[in-house]
């Protein structure tokens, strides 16, 4: 027999993968891996907080149109009236009211369908002899209603929530003899609540909500500014010149420059702009803290992450009860202007949350001067 051919050294190696080829098979498939998973990474981000917004601008505009709803229909007959003022708490229990609310009262004229219902509540609420008695003859048009919008801090123990406010609005008949008046003196304790049951909540989370009413001599149509001028807008407001608002619990209080004498009927704004900014409890988990703590001079804030400051123009954070204005963020370096939206400079600890949230900005024309008056 003849020996079979030696087929040499080539054909005696063994086919298969060699470790090199391996080795950067694996690191190919890692590369991959990390280069998926960060696109994946990105878009859920990009969804989550296009989610974020979308709910918040949802929540935001259903209380943005009620009270829109309400100055729309501001009554300047001789039965109106209009009170906004700021209100101040004590969030941490250090007895100093370091956190401001705002406050309105109005009257505002109410459809036949609204003055039923308010009836059908105050029956519910009263005994049938008071029930009689808000039993009025008014018609389609003819009904006016008092409205109060309040805010009140979320929690006085909770630090992260101290920051938030809930939304509160009660509504009322005017000839209701059941309930108390919302512009009686007395209805407000010394707490700035109101009594149990007079008013509903509207929305919770609530970092700012902040009102500049127009006057006769308010040049707004260039943009909205406050100061003790007369083309400036006013920050609190008493149709009837009663003092009502307290100059004493805030600057903010004090009447606009440009308010003119009360005759007959009530002085109302020609404009009204009012800026909501919410947070919800959820979003809370995503916000960054301070890295070290800010003095009365700072003019920078280091935080623990720079990414999870907002960096669009014009946006505002919230530490404890001040607010600053973004002017740039560089890496876990915030600058800022100190002491905004009426709020005053402070020391903040190591830790503090750095808070902020969705912004809605309406404008309301009220209907008494709903003539071109060039706003």
């Amino acid at each position: 027999m003849r020996a079979l051919a030696d087929p040499g050294p080539r054909r005696r190696l063994r086919r298969g993968v060699t470790l090199l080829e391996l080795l950067l098979a694996v690191g190919i498939f890692a590369f991959l891996a990390v280069a998926v998973f960060q696109i994946l990474d990105r878009s859920l981000s990009l969804w989550r907080r296009a989610e974020t917004r979308r709910s918040l601008l949802a929540q935001a505009s259903t209380v943005s149109d009620l009270l829109a709803h309400d100055l729309a229909g501001l009554e300047g007959g001789a039965r109106g009236d209009l009170v906004a003022e700021w209100v101040t708490f004590d969030t941490d229990g250090d007895g100093i009211a370091e956190t401001k609310w705002p406050r309105l009262r109005l009257v505002r004229q109410a459809s036949a369908a609204e003055v039923r219902r308010l009836e059908q509540e105050a029956r519910e609420a009263n005994d049938d002899a008071q029930a009689q008695a808000v039993a009025s003859p008014m018609r389609a048009g003819e009904g006016l209603s008092e409205v109060v919008w309040l805010v009140v801090p979320a929690s006085t123990t909770d630090k992260n929530a101290r920051a938030e406010g809930v939304v509160w609005r009660g509504e009322r008949l005017l000839t209701d003899s059941g309930s108390k008046s919302f512009f009686a003196p007395d209805f407000f304790g010394h707490s700035n609540r109101p009594p149990a049951g007079a008013t509903d909540e509207v929305g919770g989370g609530c970092l700012w909500l902040g009102v500049l009413l127009a006057t006769q001599t308010s040049v707004v149509h260039d943009g909205w500014k406050t100061g003790p001028d007369l083309d400036c807008a006013a920050t609190s407001w008493d149709a009837w010149a009663r003092a009502r608002p307290d100059a004493q619990a805030h600057p903010w209080n004090v009447p606009g420059a440009g308010m003119p004498a009360v005759r007959a009927r009530p002085v109302l704004p020609r404009r009204v702009r009012f800026e909501l900014e919410l947070e919800r409890e959820s979003d809370r988990v995503r916000r960054t803290a301070l890295a070290a703590p800010v003095e009365v001079g700072d003019s920078a804030l280091l935080v623990d992450d720079g990414q999870k400051v907002p960096r669009e123009e014009g946006a505002f954070v919230l530490v404890d009860a001040e607010w600053m204005l973004v002017t740039g963020v560089d890496g876990r370096n915030v600058t800022v202007q100190r002491a905004q939206r009426g709020t005053r400079l402070a020391e903040h600890p190591l830790g503090a949350m750095v808070h902020y949230g969705q912004r809605l900005v309406h404008e309301v024309p009220v209907a008494t001067y709903r003539e071109d008056w060039n706003l």
